[in-house]
């Protein structure tokens, strides 16, 4: 995740642009206990802000600019379709590579599978791999 945050940080700076973050909540189903669900979409609401905080510290050093933050409730890989499809500014969406030997991860699963004609933009995928040096040196 953060070589991703770094690529797309110095990506945004070279092209005078800014990073857009965004962060979903599954729906979740408690419809006999609205309490309970409305706690729960809280919660997560307040985790996702909390790591969107640390995230724009990351951005900010390396671009300049303040990040565009995003929540959004429903299914991550829609929400994004979503979110690309109604911002005429988002030019690229940048994801980053799993490490682990059961794929690249969901999102890159998605975005290349079932999703990829829906994608309306260019997808970046940064290896897991990668040194800072070797992110630096892709511009």
């Amino acid at each position: 995740m953060h070589d991703a945050l770094r690529y797309a940080a110095i990506r945004a700076a070279r092209v005078n642009g800014r990073v857009a973050f965004v962060a979903t909540i599954e729906t979740l189903d408690f419809t006999h206990w609205k309490a309970v669900e409305d706690i729960a979409e809280e919660e997560f609401r307040e985790e996702a802000e909390k790591k969107m905080l640390e995230f724009q510290k990351i951005v900010s050093l390396i671009s300049k600019k303040e990040p565009r933050k995003y929540i959004m409730k429903g299914d991550r890989a829609t929400c994004i379709l979503e979110l690309i499809n109604s911002k005429e500014f988002i030019s690229n969406l940048i994801l980053a590579s799993s490490s682990s030997s059961r794929g690249p991860g969901p999102l890159i699963t998605e975005f290349t599978g079932k999703y990829r004609s829906k994608l309306k933009v260019p997808l970046t995928i940064i290896p897991a791999n990668l040194s800072e040096e070797e992110i630096d040196n892709l511009f």
